[in-house]
């Protein structure tokens, strides 16, 4: 009869005072502030408000029309271009390992499509013959899936994320490890 496998039984050590537990806290939150910075989703509300001809003030976060005597877009048009970027835009594209030429690839069917679309539906859009307005929509949304794509690249954004992760764990293993801030950021060797 064969042996059966033993399970691992790590021995997690937890943090002990209150300042290692707060320190364990902001380290965890800087993790998760990385990783939400570069949301897929979040890139998809900031192009909903960006097609709509807004614009994010900095100091206060609060999204601003730009020319309030210039109407929103048709809502088909963000409604179209929303849920066709979705299915690019997401975790998937994000943590996925593509190599050049597959970007590439994905960059020229994405530049056709939104080319055809815009053309296509300029009159539903109410942007005939406005070769500047599709412009502007046809930048915003290529240069926000080029950037996903390029985090991407030969598993880039995985990595960082992994890395984060993993000096989030090696630090919340706290003091009683005798470790210094320098060891643990040592995590390569």
């Amino acid at each position: 009869m064969a042996e059966q496998p033993q399970p691992v039984v790590q021995n997690i050590q937890y943090p002990v005072t209150s300042d290692e537990i707060y320190a364990n806290y902001l380290q965890d939150e800087r993790v998760r502030n990385v990783i939400s910075q570069t949301s897929p989703d979040l890139q998809l509300i900031e192009i909903q408000w960006r097609i709509k001809g807004y614009i994010k003030e900095p100091l206060t976060g609060i999204w601003e029309k730009i020319d309030k005597n210039i109407p929103d877009p048709n809502p088909i048009l963000i409604t179209k271009f929303i849920s066709y970027l979705s299915s690019i835009l997401n975790d998937n594209t994000r943590f996925s390992n593509y190599s050049q030429p597959e970007i590439n690839n994905i960059m020229k069917l994405i530049i056709e499509w939104v080319t055809d679309d815009l053309d296509a539906n300029s009159k539903l859009y109410k942007i005939d013959g406005d070769y500047t307005e599709m412009t502007r929509i046809g930048h915003i949304l290529l240069h926000t899936c080029f950037s996903v794509f390029k985090r991407s690249l030969n598993g880039q954004e995985s990595k960082r994320v992994f890395d984060s992760v993993r000096l989030s764990e090696v630090s919340n293993q706290g003091v009683a490890q005798q470790k210094s801030w320098l060891d643990n950021l040592k995590f390569w060797k």
